[in-house]
């Protein structure tokens, strides 16, 4: 998190405050031994490598510098170990990832080392320690109240410096137990290899430096064999979970959730390649919400020569230049590492997956190999999801109308009355409606132009279609509205609207009888019966027999052209 520009001068203030004084203090004050530049190189050679292999575990970074720094301390005084942190920390920063800047985690982490240093080597000589003592129980003892107030000055300074970032801080928290671990742990190794290199000489440290150097790197081989398997692991879930989702959306809002447990990442997003030509939003993920509608993402949905995009293989981008080589994208300023991900099935590219962080360098190419693997598995679920929904669509919808079908209608209706029933809904009104003298123009036009019309009429009828409203073909020319929350007058409204409409359009076809095939005008009038739960009926199949009736009492007996009105008393015409 960047610091506003008030808080950056604090931190450069507090900085040029500590660390100089901090220096000139402890070299011209403090107890010190003459350096051996010999031994003092040995043990910069072994910090440097240390600090080459830092281990990460969730979310927290653990080095073990302090087994070195100790040591040194013990030799050679607060000024040595002083320079050893300092140029411990700068190593860390270039081996961390942060979405903080470099620069502001230097002067923080800068500073904190300094007064963590003098103070804790201050108190070290005030319990009577002394820089190269060689009585064990009593270097024991300061050497253990030194790295006490190591540790405990560590939390308390980092809580003060991010009050001063506005940022949240436990004194008790799992950094800050491993914090403590370590240092627990390092502490008897320092001492060791203190008395080692004293009685020993140089060749100590590399006798006690290299098993442990080993030791450590045999460990973050394990950690990161580990993490890797964690990692495969959770790509198994990944693909269980996608081959248990049917639906398209489904999918790929599974998938994007999931893909955190692989790799970390700020925002996602999936692009749909269509044609080869042009890019659509499928989805996206911000600030761990997904959704169609993105923020912090743009694109050009055509597609241009050059745009950056490799169809074939993944790539990541950790700087702005290389991401502004993804010409057709455009990312939020905050985004430091991208990652692009081309979603292939059967060696064709139909998507492509970006991932983008807040964090330089976050993604590796472990990550990119695995995420790949994974946008195979994803590329086959969102074809099987659409191939279901397709069979889904065509089980439930018309195939001539492309409204839904009886089918449909049947199991939407029974939802409806159970949600009558549970109160969800106050009332239900049904439209039924049938097409008058049909017979009468498929032998007069044909059967072709009999079924334009349907088709036609089908248009008309879903201008009415509104949010919750079921429009369904209910069979031959009969059409049905399932209304809920609509009550018998405002339904009665509606019917006349409908009516109305479809007797003023003129509908064009194409005679299929005719020779010369030419087109005609030709208009048709509609009759309509209404019913309504609960005035009518309490239950699915009476609500639809007694709008039907409706239809025939009220609207074709009456003269066609007419809405039918159910009543438990007589059926009425509008």
């Amino acid at each position: 998190m960047e610091l506003s520009r008030k808080r950056q001068l604090i931190l450069v203030a507090i900085w040029i405050a500590i660390v100089p004084p901090g220096f000139y203090f402890t070299f011209t004050y403090m107890p010190s031994k003459d350096f051996d530049w010999v031994t003092i190189a040995l043990y910069l050679m072994i910090l440097i490598i240390t600090m080459m292999m830092p281990i990460r575990l969730s979310n927290i970074t653990i080095s073990l510098e302090r087994w070195i720094t100790f040591t040194v301390f013990f030799q050679y005084g607060v000024f040595a170990e002083l320079v050893f942190m300092q140029i411990a920390m700068i190593l860390l920063l270039f081996s961390s990832k942060s979405s903080t800047p470099a620069f502001q985690r230097f002067l923080i982490n800068s500073s904190m080392f300094a007064i963590i240093s003098v103070t804790s080597g201050v108190i070290f000589h005030f319990v009577g320690g002394e820089i190269g003592m060689l009585d064990f129980s009593s270097l024991i003892l300061s050497g253990a109240i030194y790295a006490i107030t190591y540790m405990v000055m560590n939390s308390l300074i980092l809580k003060l410096f991010l009050v001063i970032m506005s940022r949240k801080y436990a004194i008790w928290s799992k950094v800050t137990a491993w914090d403590y671990s370590i240092t627990m742990l390092v502490f008897p190794f320092s001492i060791s290899l203190y008395y080692l290199n004293t009685y020993f000489g140089n060749t100590s440290i590399l006798l006690c430096g290299t098993p442990f150097l080993v030791i450590l790197y045999v460990i973050r081989i394990y950690h990161q064999s580990d993490k890797l398997n964690d990692k495969l692991s959770s790509a198994t879930v990944i693909g269980r979970e996608l081959s248990d989702r049917l639906g398209f959306e489904d999918v790929i809002r599974t998938f994007i959730v999931n893909l955190r447990n692989v790799v970390s990442y700020d925002y996602a997003y999936v692009l749909d390649l269509q044609a080869g030509t042009h890019l659509v939003m499928l989805m996206g993920s911000e600030n761990n919400v997904v959704s169609k509608n993105v923020d912090q993402f743009d694109f050009e949905s055509k597609v241009i020569v050059n745009d950056g995009l490799d169809l074939e293989a993944a790539k990541i981008l950790n700087t702005k230049k290389d991401m502004g080589t993804l010409r057709n994208l455009k990312f939020s300023s905050s985004v430091k590492s991208v990652m692009v991900v081309p979603i292939k099935r059967d060696q064709k590219t139909e998507g492509f997956l970006i991932l983008t962080s807040n964090h330089k360098n976050m993604f590796q190419a472990l990550d990119m190999k695995i995420v790949e693997m994974l946008a195979g598995y994803f590329a086959v679920s969102l074809v099987k999801a659409r191939l279901y929904e397709r069979t889904v669509e065509q089980s439930e919808r018309c195939g001539l109308t492309k409204l839904y079908n009886f089918r449909y209608l049947d199991t939407k209706l029974d939802e409806e009355i159970i949600r009558y029933h549970t109160g969800e809904i106050d009332s239900l009104s049904t439209i039924i409606l049938d097409i008058d003298y049909f017979k009468s123009i498929n032998d007069t036009y044909g059967h072709q132009s009999g079924n334009d019309l349907l088709r036609a009429l089908s248009t008309v009828l879903l201008a009415y279609v509104g949010p919750s409203v079921t429009l369904a073909r209910y069979g031959g020319e009969e059409f049905v509205f399932l209304l809920p929350n609509r009550g018998k007058e405002e339904t009665i409204e509606l019917a006349e609207d409908i009516r109305r409409e479809v007797a003023d359009t003129v509908f064009r076809i194409v005679p299929d009888l005719s020779e010369d095939r030419s087109p005609i005008d030709v208009q048709m009038t509609i009759s309509i019966g209404v019913a309504t739960v609960p005035e009518d009926a309490e239950d699915a199949k009476l609500l639809l027999r007694n709008a039907d009736r409706a239809l025939y009492i009220g609207g074709k007996q009456a003269g066609r052209n007419r809405v039918g009105v159910f009543s438990d008393k007589e059926i009425v015409t509008a």
